[in-house]
């Protein structure tokens, strides 16, 4: 006759098999709401630039590092193992919104590039008493 404590090991493994599952499962849905939470932000820093409303760039900056470190810490959890087809789905998701952000961005800083070169120029003529001007320039060759 078996022993009644052998007959626990086997259920006490699958126990600790089933716990493993739930942690995974636990750790995937960590993971998945975190992207979710990181495309939300990305998103309504998106939106918030192409409806050229004023922008926070350092609280954006803020909650997106902190959503990276999250997102960081989620996936070093769940190992590289662990990871599977949805998962990276996920990830290429958040890859397109991201890089639907970063066009957004350089369009955005693009436009107060030009700004600030308008700007600086009207300051030079401003300053300007017209003694290193190009019309000068141009009457001296002349004569």
């Amino acid at each position: 006759m078996p022993d009644s404590s052998t007959n626990k090991v086997p259920r006490r493994i699958g126990e600790a098999h089933g716990a493993d599952e739930a942690r995974q499962a636990a750790l995937r849905e960590t993971f998945s709401q975190t992207v979710e939470r990181i495309e939300r932000l990305v998103d309504l820093e998106t939106a918030t630039l192409e409806q050229y409303r004023p922008v926070d760039f350092s609280e954006f900056n803020h909650r997106k590092t902190h959503a990276l470190l999250e997102l960081d810490r989620a996936m070093r959890a769940l190992g590289a193992q662990a990871r599977d087809a949805r998962m990276r789905g996920e990830l290429d998701r958040l890859r397109a919104k991201l890089q639907r952000n970063l066009a957004t961005l350089e369009i955005h800083l693009k436009a107060v590039r030009q700004v600030c070169s308008l700007i600086t120029r009207a300051i030079e003529t401003e300053e300007s008493d017209g003694t290193y001007s190009s019309s000068i320039y141009r009457r001296y060759e002349q004569s």
